[in-house]
């Protein structure tokens, strides 16, 4: 076989390969065989019909089969010569079959993993920090006052209405410029910006049953809406004023979250939160060292692997906005796409950056990694049950997505150990962010 291999790109390359007739005669031969066994051509019992009558009636059958069979098989010693690994499926760009003459002349077009050109010393002794952060009761008592706010009721009072009251408000608002006023009900928190400020200021001290009413001119912003930068008046009554009841700190409060007690709770409460700082510590000093290395390193972005990147993201934007009530079938598509373009295109580039490192670091991924991973999955997400873990993983085809996130992780630990990493108290960190 011959062939020209030419860079487009980086990532793309063109191929023209030129089989050799032997190879494509013999490749022919084998499957006017099989088509033969199963073809019926007229004059000829089934099986019997010659190789030539074949080709006649079945020619482009026959070039199908050989770009399907051939094509790939001497793809792929050009790949293996070259050091090529594809990264999607080959486009054609042309492809000429003469099964008379035996001869077979292709052009593909490979989208290919980049060489990233880095060495041991890009990588090796970065300087990073890591911010040490002391967990304590102080931090377990902001958690359960998150629970105590999250179980609070709220209880009408007849007095005036102060900040973090709930209050039920009758409005009407005529704009500038508008012949239709606004009318409307609304609950809202005081002191937490739910209200526009010139009408809130107006509310507080108003007691259930009270009306009140302000005229101002709306500053040119974002929060005002249409009426930005417009003359604005309000009428509001005040339906009612509740105050929050938080419930007591005790044993039957910490029963509703699922501990045993009290004290079961503020235990695990720290337990969960030294976790989370172990984590962030963790992800802190992993954040140095790929952006100090991005810095270094040009790493080319396939154009397949960041269209998958981004129509992830963009789906994991979206079902975070349904999630929170907005409407996604009004949200732009076009502009959800070029919001997380820029962070989708620098997941690849550290995917790819972290493939490279493993492949220089020698890293594998053992059967065994690859079994304790479906485990914390199958804890996390299939009461323990490691086959169903792993058939809905096999389901899926992420198997070796699996694989290659374990590669990639083991990578990242890799360089936080080769990396020179100086422990720093939190309190010092932001004294040297202010001098700075």
């Amino acid at each position: 076989m011959k062939y020209e291999l030419e860079n487009v790109n980086d990532v793309i390359k063109k191929v023209k390969m030129e089989l050799e007739p032997e190879e494509v005669e013999k490749e022919v031969k084998a499957i006017c065989r099989e088509i033969g066994r199963r073809a019926k051509v007229p004059g000829f019992r089934p099986g019997k019909a010659p190789a030539s009558v074949i080709k006649k009636y079945y020619e482009e059958d026959i070039k199908d089969t050989l770009l399907r069979t051939l094509i790939p098989q001497k793809l792929a010693e050009v790949l293996e010569k070259e050091g090529l690994n594809l990264i999607s499926d080959p486009g054609v760009e042309s492809y000429n079959a003469d099964l008379k003459e035996n001869r077979v002349n292709v052009v593909l077009i490979l989208e290919v993993k980049p060489e990233i050109e880095i060495n041991p010393e890009d990588y090796k002794g970065i300087k990073v920090k890591r911010t040490k952060r002391n967990v304590g009761d102080e931090d377990v008592q902001k958690v359960i006052e998150g629970l105590r706010n999250q179980s609070a009721t709220w209880k009408e009072v007849d007095r005036e209405a102060k900040e973090g009251d709930l209050v039920e408000l009758e409005y009407e608002t005529q704009v500038e410029g508008e012949e239709e006023s606004h009318k409307g009900e609304v609950s809202v928190v005081l002191g937490q910006e739910q209200l526009w400020p010139e009408v809130e200021k107006e509310v507080l001290g108003k007691k259930a049953g009270e009306e009140g009413e302000v005229e101002f001119e709306a500053p040119d912003e974002e929060k005002y809406g249409e009426a930005k930068g417009k003359k604005v008046k309000v009428k509001f009554k005040v339906k009612s004023v509740k105050e929050k009841e938080l419930p007591e700190v005790n044993d039957e409060f910490a029963k509703r979250f699922g501990f045993e007690n009290l004290e079961d709770m503020k235990k695990k409460i720290l337990e969960d939160l030294e976790t989370a700082e172990k984590v962030r510590e963790q992800e802190e000093v992993e954040d140095q060292i790929i952006e100090e290395l991005l810095k270094k390193v040009n790493i080319p972005v396939p154009p397949s692997m960041l269209d998958l990147e981004i129509r992830a993201q963009a789906q994991n934007q979206l079902n975070r906005l349904a999630q929170i009530g907005v409407d996604v079938s009004q949200v732009s598509p076009e502009g959800i796409v070029e919001m997380v373009r820029p962070t989708a295109e620098k997941t690849v580039k550290v995917k790819l950056l972290l493939e490279r490192i493993a492949e220089l670091e020698g890293i594998e991924v053992t059967d065994e990694d690859v079994e304790s991973e479906i485990q914390k999955l199958a804890d996390s997400a299939f009461g323990g049950d490691y086959v169903k873990a792993r058939q809905s993983l096999e389901e899926k085809g992420l198997l070796s997505m699996i694989r290659q996130d374990i590669l990639r992780q083991k990578a990242l630990d890799r360089l936080i150990e080769l990396a020179e990493v100086e422990e720093v108290e939190a309190e010092e960190e932001n004294k040297e962010e202010k001098e700075g």
